[in-house]
């Protein structure tokens, strides 16, 4: 009872009061994980603790509360801001917990697969217990805590993808897509929370040091409690206004690195019109806009690389970037005559496990972490890359699309939500 009642006082942004449902979740009636080694009472005992959680839906967020949490941001709104991410946690893990008991019994006993499982059942029991955080040095002990589990689940994605690869062809293809994308979208999800509050947390925690002027390398004594009237202004991971224009330009020099390392060549050049402000998380719309160029490069330097022509002639046709924006929306295309997609390949361009992608997932083995950022030091060819960046928009109300034109090109459209006002596109419970 402990923890409702601290669940119940956490007001971090958009909470509200949760209520543990009066109906419990059946027992899986799948085989699931398998948990060799614990006894039957163990397995049900766990099983009472994960029906407590998934009896409750996840309390939403926006962009643009997370922005308005941090303004005036005080000692009590901070530690607010630990309380809920604290009581959240635990809800969103223990969601996904229950989809790895409803897999079928050959997906439930792969060890990438059983590995992720173990990681996030440990998390979650972890948060489920972590007390109440009613200090400063309490919210520096949790944040020590979630950046410790954030480092162990950046290995979450390659142990996805390679129990993925695992079972093509053993479970039905769009029963394992589906899988994949609760288990993502809710990963982004918590990994939001979470880095929202370390940002806050690191940010609050230096304008204090700044206020009381002490130096880097003096103890923490002075920093238990915040001066009376203390408060700062804050965005956390969040920008209120990012230029989009010069996010897409950023991309673009990172893909052509990337692109020059893979082909020895130097890339196509970006072309770049129009301007837009946003509001969003910049990490991001860098991965879906990254992921849309390298591909644009990439399959423009392959159709063009081995055609003859002028000496004094650019090597290859440049990518278009245009950026415009509604009232409402904004939207990026990225335009490139790369020869189009092959029709075989169009129609499962979104999925992560298709036959035709299960080879490239098993590259993962060579990918020991992955955090799905521009930054991802990763095997070249996973197949991984668009139905990930799609995952990336539909988690803030935006969309992905590609249209190819055979024999010349593709355009692919990103949508993004431009004010901040939708709350996080994820699913509690799993669709049957």
């Amino acid at each position: 009872m402990l923890l409702v009642r601290h669940a119940a006082r956490a007001r971090g942004p958009g909470a509200v009061t949760r209520r543990y449902s009066a109906k419990a979740s059946p027992l899986p009636k799948h085989a699931g994980i398998q948990t060799a080694g614990r006894s039957l009472q163990q397995k049900f005992y766990e099983n009472r603790i994960l029906d407590r959680y998934t009896a409750q839906e996840p309390k939403k967020v926006s962009l643009r509360q997370l922005v308005l949490f941090g303004r005036q941001l005080t000692e009590d709104k901070l530690l607010a801001s630990a309380n809920y991410v604290r009581t959240e946690l635990p809800v969103r893990l223990a969601h996904r917990i229950s989809d790895f008991q409803f897999l079928p019994y050959i997906a439930g006993t792969n060890p990438h697969l059983r590995a992720v499982y173990d990681l996030y059942w440990r998390a979650f029991d972890e948060f489920r217990r972590f007390p109440a955080v009613r200090t400063l040095d309490d919210n520096r002990r949790f944040c020590d805590s979630v950046r410790r589990n954030l480092l162990e689940h950046s290995q979450v994605i390659p142990q996805l993808g390679m129990g993925a690869a695992e079972c093509a062809g053993l479970v039905a293809a769009d029963d394992v897509d589906a899988f994949m994308r609760r288990m993502l979208v809710s990963r982004i999800s918590r990994r939001t929370l979470a880095e929202q509050h370390i940002a806050l947390s690191d940010q609050f925690d230096a304008d204090l040091r700044a206020r009381l002027a002490l130096r880097e390398d003096e103890g923490v004594a002075q920093l238990r409690r915040a001066p009376r009237g203390f408060a700062t202004h804050r965005a956390g991971v969040v920008r209120a206004d990012c230029d989009v224009a010069a996010l897409v330009h950023e991309c673009a020099q990172h893909a052509a690195r990337r692109c020059e390392d893979e082909q020895h060549l130097p890339p196509p050049p970006v072309r770049v019109e129009g301007a837009a402000a946003l509001m969003c998380i910049p990490a991001h719309v860098s991965y879906i806009v990254h992921e849309l160029l390298r591909n644009a490069m990439r399959h423009v330097m392959r159709r063009y690389a081995a055609r003859p022509g002028p000496a004094d002639a650019p090597l290859f046709p440049p990518v278009r970037v245009t950026v415009c924006t509604g009232r409402r929306d904004v939207v990026v295309r990225v335009s490139d005559q790369g020869g189009g997609i092959p029709p075989d390949v169009l129609p499962y361009i979104w999925s992560f496990t298709h036959p035709l992608k299960a080879q490239r997932l098993r590259n993962f083995h060579d990918v020991l972490r992955m955090d799905a950022t521009v930054d991802d030091d990763a095997a070249p060819a996973l197949g991984f890359g668009l139905p990930m960046a799609r995952v990336y928009a539909e988690y803030w109300g935006g969309s992905v699309t590609v249209h190819s034109l055979p024999g010349h090109g593709v355009d692919a459209y990103v949508q993004l939500p431009r004010l901040g006002n939708a709350v996080e596109n994820i699913a509690a419970h799993r669709t049957h």
